[in-house]
């Protein structure tokens, strides 16, 4: 890697604050001082999705079809989504979901310092659903038996389930520690599930936080690692919730943001004309 970094062209990573965020000793994994040496060269482009796979107006895994135009059949989605998860049915509730793979990378770290909190003081149902950790696991199935109301989960692999959390929470949570990328965030706004997201790698590329009033944002954004940053952003999210004409603008420009990989393969056709006119020049 450090000979590649050293003679290559051009060095790309999967999201622009990323490739920032690897010119620090946290994030540079040893490699940060000769990334800095190299760092005119040093480009990110952000991961886009499939979005003809990830579409809620023709996707056959969730309950009822919709579209940014017409969202009115998305309850039907939640309704299954508690069903489904042993929840009260209840089309109100506000849901958050999270749909991840159980590391400390993910910021579980922070969920498990605030979760009981969270569920005795805030009117919400949380759904979890990923593999890992089995000490994440373990939490969130005690959690769920202290709060068979209010959690749930499923901790083995199923490529359905998180289509049926995205089509069907009003939220989706990932607190990062760092996330060079993400897709889940991308996945869930293409669904309407409002992401609720520390600001690190692409997760700030691809999330602006909400400003109430202005009609700005696409989500719920944090900046520090630290417990009480993520509860006030949950609670942002929850106040916001209650305010359903608001909400509404809200996921419709979430799901009108482009993460096709066509925006994603522009760039990179930008980079490689932008390599071989170097490559040019210098022969």
């Amino acid at each position: 890697m450090r000979r590649g970094i050293m003679f290559a062209d051009a060095i790309n990573t999967v999201s622009p604050t990323y490739a920032k965020e690897i010119l620090t000793g946290e994030f540079g994994e040893k490699l940060n001082e000769l990334l800095a040496e190299r760092r005119s060269s040093l480009y990110g482009i952000l991961n886009g999705i499939d979005t003809n796979s990830f579409n809620p107006e023709t996707d056959s895994n969730i309950t009822a079809n919709y579209s940014a135009g017409d969202l009115s059949a998305r309850i039907q989605n939640k309704v299954t989504l508690q069903k489904h998860f042993g929840l009260p049915p209840d089309e109100k509730k506000f849901v958050i979901g999270i749909v991840s793979r159980m590391d400390a990378q993910k910021g579980f770290d922070l969920i498990i310092k605030i979760a009981d909190s969270l569920m005795q003081n805030i009117d919400f149902q949380l759904v979890v659903v990923g593999t890992g950790s089995n000490e994440y696991r373990c939490f969130f199935q005690e959690l769920a038996n202290r709060h068979p109301q209010k959690a749930a989960g499923h901790f083995f692999f199923d490529n359905k389930l998180p289509r049926m959390v995205f089509a069907g929470a009003d939220s989706i949570l990932i607190p990062s520690r760092f996330e060079p990328s993400g897709l889940v965030q991308m996945e869930a706004m293409r669904y309407g599930a409002v992401p609720i997201v520390r600001k690190t790698g692409g997760l700030a590329d691809s999330v602006k936080d909400y400003v109430p009033g202005e009609n700005k944002g696409t989500g719920f954004v944090f900046n520090n690692y630290d417990q009480y940053a993520l509860l006030i952003a949950i609670i942002r999210a929850s106040e916001a919730y209650r305010h359903q004409k608001e909400w509404v603008k809200l996921i419709k420009r979430a799901m009108a943001e482009d993460f096709s990989w066509k925006k994603s393969a522009n760039e990179y056709v930008k980079l490689f004309n932008l390599v071989l006119n170097f490559d040019q020049k210098q022969s």
